[in-house]
C-alpha cells in the first residue's frame, strides 16, 4: 500500500477519517471527489490533500460559469436537432461534440444526471454505423431530458433519473434493434 502524506491518525486537510477493523484508516473523500468518483470512492493515497483542495477551490470558482456554459449547450443542441431535422447534416456532428463536452464536465460541476443522460446519447450514437443513421426522436428525446435536468437549479432525484436513463435506454435498444439492417446492409 503506498505511504500516505499524512501523519497517522491525523486526517487530510478536508477529508475525514475513522478507524476501520484492524487499525486500517478509512479515508473518505471531498465532497467535489465524491460527485466525480461516486459514492464509496477512495482517493488514490498519492494524491496530495493540498492539491485536491487547490482543485476544489477552482472548479467553485468556475461553478457559475459552467452553469450558463452547459445551458448555452444544451440550447444549442437543441437548435442544432432542429438544423439537422430541415436537412444540415453536419448538426448531427455538433450534437454528439456537445454531449462529448458535458458527459465528461457535468459530473464534476453538480450536474451528474445531466452528465448520465449526456452520456446515454452519447453511447447511443457510438453504437450506430454513422452518425447519419441516429434517429431524430431517440435524439430529441435525450436532449429535451438534458434540457429538463439541467435547467433548474437542483437536478432530479435519483428515482426520477433512473426511471428516465431506463426509459431512454429501453427506446435505445428498440431503435438499435430495428436500424441494424436498415443503416447498415453490410451488417444486414
Amino acid at each position: 500500500m503506498p505511504h500516505s502524506q499524512h501523519s497517522p491518525g491525523q486526517p487530510p486537510a478536508g477529508m475525514q477519517v475513522s478507524s476501520g477493523a484492524q487499525g486500517v484508516e478509512i479515508v473518505q473523500p471531498s465532497s467535489i471527489v465524491t460527485r466525480k468518483l461516486g459514492p464509496g470512492a477512495v482517493l488514490p493515497m498519492r494524491l496530495d490533500p493540498r492539491v485536491l483542495k487547490r482543485m476544489e477551490r477552482a472548479i467553485e470558482k468556475m461553478a457559475d460559469s459552467y452553469e450558463k456554459s452547459l445551458k448555452t449547450e444544451i440550447r444549442q443542441m437543441l437548435l442544432s436537432h432542429d438544423e439537422w431535422q430541415a436537412g444540415k447534416q453536419e448538426a448531427i456532428h455538433a450534437i454528439y461534440a456537445l454531449a462529448h463536452d458535458i458527459r465528461g464536465l457535468a459530473g464534476t460541476f453538480s450536474r451528474p444526471v445531466t452528465g448520465r443522460i449526456s452520456n446515454a446519447l452519447c453511447q447511443y450514437l457510438e453504437a450506430l454505423p454513422h452518425l447519419d443513421a441516429a434517429d431524430g426522436a431517440v435524439v430529441r428525446l435525450h436532449v429535451d431530458a438534458m434540457f429538463a435536468a439541467a435547467m433548474d437549479a437542483q437536478e432530479p432525484s435519483e428515482e426520477v433519473a433512473k426511471a428516465t436513463l431506463a426509459g431512454l435506454e429501453r427506446l435505445v435498444g428498440r431503435t438499435l434493434e430495428h436500424c441494424r439492417p436498415a443503416c447498415d446492409p453490410a451488417r444486414g
